[in-house]
Parts: structure tokens; C-alpha cells; sequence
């Protein structure tokens, strides 16, 4: 049984994000999608950002922020951990496909 940690902060271009459950999940006219009926959902919400990929010039501006709603790959490919009790995965920033619309 793994223990609660109270923050996180990621290194450089790692993000920590918490992935959507389909219950999660409305539609535009603000319906909640069944998780019965609902495809496998990979959205993610990003909760802390690093401080951006080390360049030969310093860092790279990362380009993730808090908040931002992402789309993810199908299979859990970060480090699982737990924040403030909720479930988290750290992922490099280039593991991201893209963003979602808010």
C-alpha cells in the first residue's frame, strides 16, 4: 500500500497529469456519458509542469501549463504516484499527443 505524497514538483520537460475517467466526461450541452456507453477515454488534465527541457541555451520554455486538458496515449506508459490522494502519472511532455479543447 503506497502512501499519500503532500506535493510534486517534475524535473524539466515532466509533467504530472491525472487521467479522466469516463464519468468525467460531458458533452458539449453538458450530458454525463454512461461509462457503459463511452468509449476508453486517454484525456488527462495536467497538474504541475517542470521547469522545461535543458537546451544548450538553458531551458525550453515548457509548453504545458496547469490546467490544460490533454490527449493521451491508450496505455499508461508514466510513473504511477499518488498526490493529495489523488492517482497521478508523471509523463515526459513529448508523451502528450495534444491538447483538447476546454
Amino acid at each position: 500500500m503506497s502512501s499519500s505524497i503532500k506535493s510534486f514538483k517534475p524535473l524539466f520537460d515532466r509533467v504530472l497529469i491525472q487521467r479522466l475517467r469516463n464519468s468525467d466526461i460531458k458533452t458539449g450541452g453538458g450530458i454525463y456519458i454512461p461509462d457503459k456507453v463511452a468509449n476508453k477515454t486517454h484525456e488527462g488534465i495536467v497538474i504541475e509542469v517542470g521547469t522545461g527541457r535543458r537546451t544548450a541555451n538553458g531551458f525550453a520554455q515548457p509548453l504545458l501549463k496547469k490546467g490544460d486538458r490533454i490527449l493521451l496515449n491508450e496505455s499508461p506508459i508514466g510513473e504511477k504516484i499518488t498526490v493529495n490522494g489523488v492517482e497521478c502519472e508523471i509523463l515526459s511532455e513529448n508523451e502528450v499527443l495534444g491538447f483538447m479543447g476546454n
